[in-house]
């Protein structure tokens, strides 16, 4: 009589030992495959499937289980975890005699990922040949607008999955033969607004300030400002009043000799001279030489702001300004909201393409946006732990400063003028004038490679994009890249779009610690 409810309970129990079992199993190759998926660098739910079911699926390999992907679901969960479960029907021997149906084994993991915050600034080419057609895909300036903005939108889709609240900061430095700094920054205790003696020889005959003479000649100040001289050109050092130069200077163009008015006499020969930037009319000095009359105080006294042409009060074409067409660059600015996304956006759509290419300083301006060292300081310190600095250079030529055929030998820049002596080449040799226009874009790339450089030794990655570049820009660009894999060469600016997807997807992977 014994028999039968023995045998019943025996079974009964092997059933109940089969699930346990089986639980243990599965909650182990659970625990492993949720882990493995929390490691990946997947952020969206599907992603984290695939991997997951993946893992699972290998973890649980000759466990006698016939199982697939439709088993488990690898999902994110709130505060940073990754929240793995899975279902499974066991065929029991007896006890659905009782139950009428399978055995359901159910098991859940969750692992909380270790999540990095990102600081990223878009350093971008904002020089005239952007407003060219580069194959099918229009101007590479309206193609690049539209491609940031893109990346901005993933990494505010990222941003807003995140359990921190300033998990994503982006800045946006557009540079040409210099970078706008923001007119909001003119009483900074940063910008001096006489030219320290440190930085080299001044255009004026005597030290100015640049604040002053804008009130004076009734124009204003567009933002820009001049590149510090070497060291500090290629180093993200917190200015300071105690060291002159480090100091950053209002960007001022000076008026340039009226056309044909002035002599320069150079092995017996004189020449006539047409100014580039003459913006003053009949200026002062009674004096034949260029550098007397274009260095001259007098003619910025209040009394000739008639003299001044309308195209110098109202334009970044000449004048002052002349050079400062670029839109100001944006600090960085967290786009965990809409409203932060939507101004990172609406900065870029104020991009316009403008002036010569200066990309050695729109470098070191991505790199002060993310240094936790003053102008800005708005990086955190290097070495915080889960803290990424990212900057997504972009450029469509090489560097240029201009030669001219008057004694000033270049344009106004933000290296000033070429025989100022501001620019240094991989010697660290002043160049001066009769530098070839080679040698001009050498020593420019010098400069840029040093950033570069100096950035990466701090933690910085840098993704590089070339857009139609000559092979010599190219090796640099991929030379300033964190690796082989981070540089990107485009050849129809309709690849863009493309490139900074696929760039905006790595930035946001890494947000995930290995």
């Amino acid at each position: 009589f014994l028999a039968l409810p023995l045998a019943i309970l025996s079974f009964g129990l092997l059933d109940m030992n089969r699930a346990s079992l089986q639980r243990r199993q599965l909650q182990d190759a659970l625990d492993a495959a949720t882990l493995i998926a929390a490691r990946s660098t997947a952020v969206t739910d599907p992603a984290l499937d695939t991997v997951g079911d993946a893992a699972f699926l290998a973890e649980t390999t000759g466990l006698g289980i016939s199982l697939t992907g439709a088993n488990s679901t690898f999902a994110a969960g709130s505060d940073n975890k990754v929240i793995g479960t899975v279902t499974v029907s066991i065929k029991p021997i007896i006890t659905n005699l009782w139950t009428q149906s399978d055995m359901t084994v159910r098991a859940t993991s969750e692992v909380v990922r270790s999540v990095n915050k990102l600081e990223v600034a878009l350093v971008l080419d904002n020089t005239g040949s952007m407003a060219s057609n580069l194959g099918s895909g229009g101007t590479k300036i309206n193609a690049l607008i539209d491609a940031s903005k893109d990346l901005v939108d993933t990494l505010y889709a990222a941003a807003a999955r995140a359990s921190e609240t300033d998990a994503v900061k982006i800045a946006v430095v557009p540079f040409s033969m210099t970078v706008n700094i923001g007119t909001s920054n003119a009483s900074a205790n940063w910008l001096s607004p006489t030219l320290p003696s440190a930085y080299g020889v001044d255009v004026f005959a005597t030290p100015q300030n640049r604040f002053t003479l804008h009130t004076q000649t009734g124009t204003s100040w567009a933002g820009c400002v001049e590149s510090r001289p070497d060291p500090y050109d290629i180093a993200d050092t917190a200015p300071s009043t105690a060291i002159p130069a480090s100091l950053f200077v209002p960007y001022f163009a000076p008026d340039e000799p009226d056309s044909k008015s002035v002599t320069y006499t150079s092995g017996g020969w004189t020449y006539f001279y047409s100014a580039n930037n003459n913006w003053i009319t009949n200026d002062q000095s009674s004096s034949g030489d260029w550098f007397i009359r274009q260095g001259e105080v007098a003619k910025y006294a209040t009394s000739n702001k008639s003299k001044v042409t309308s195209g110098a009060k109202t334009t970044t074409t000449s004048g002052p300004n002349d050079g400062c067409g670029i839109t100001s660059v944006l600090r960085m600015t967290n786009v965990r909201t809409s409203s932060g996304a939507s101004t990172v956006k609406d900065k870029l759509d104020q991009m316009v393409a403008t002036g010569n290419t200066n990309v050695a300083m729109g470098t070191v301006w991505g790199w002060h946006m993310v240094s936790p060292n003053a102008p800005f300081a708005d990086g955190s310190a290097y070495g915080t732990r889960n803290v990424s600095k990212v900057l997504v250079l972009l450029t469509d030529g090489d560097n240029v400063m201009s030669e001219t055929s008057d004694p000033n030998d270049s344009t106004y820049s933000g290296y000033g003028y070429v025989w100022q002596k501001r620019l240094k080449n991989a010697s660290n040799v002043a160049l001066d004038v009769g530098a070839s226009g080679t040698e001009r874009r050498d020593a420019m790339d010098s400069r840029q490679t040093k950033t570069c450089a100096a950035a990466k030794a701090k933690g910085v990655i840098i993704y590089a994009i070339g857009v139609g570049v000559s092979t010599h820009s190219k090796t640099v660009l991929q030379g300033c890249a964190t690796s082989a894999d981070k540089y990107y060469d485009v050849t129809d600016s309709a690849q863009l779009s493309a490139v900074f997807n696929t760039i905006a997807g790595s930035i946001q992977n890494l947000r995930i610690a290995k």
